[in-house]
């Protein structure tokens, strides 16, 4: 253990203290990356699969029929979305 001019304890980076506060900081850290993802990711996916199908790399109905169905899905629901946002856009300018 050493100590700094101002008083702060000193750890080295070795210490098992530090080695708890690293591993739980760079846990929580990764954990909430990962979330902050997993938006963007899905949207990836689900363009990429499109982008695939539309260049017949991949032909939709050789997914699996839960995959097809949760795709089909999203793609109803993006859908619906984008018409209420519209709906929602058009409408500001009658009041």
């Amino acid at each position: 253990m050493q100590l700094r001019d101002s008083g702060d304890e000193w750890l080295d980076v070795d210490h098992p203290e530090v080695m708890v506060f690293l591993q739980q900081l760079s846990n929580d850290k990764a954990m909430q990356a990962l979330s902050a993802t997993d938006n963007d990711m899905v949207r990836v996916i689900d363009d990429l699969v499109d982008l695939l199908v539309a260049n017949q790399v991949l032909i939709f109905t050789e997914l699996p029929e839960r995959v097809q169905s949760k795709l089909l899905a999203r793609k109803q629901l993006r859908k619906d979305v984008n018409a209420l946002q519209n709906l929602m856009i058009d409408d500001e300018g009658l009041f």
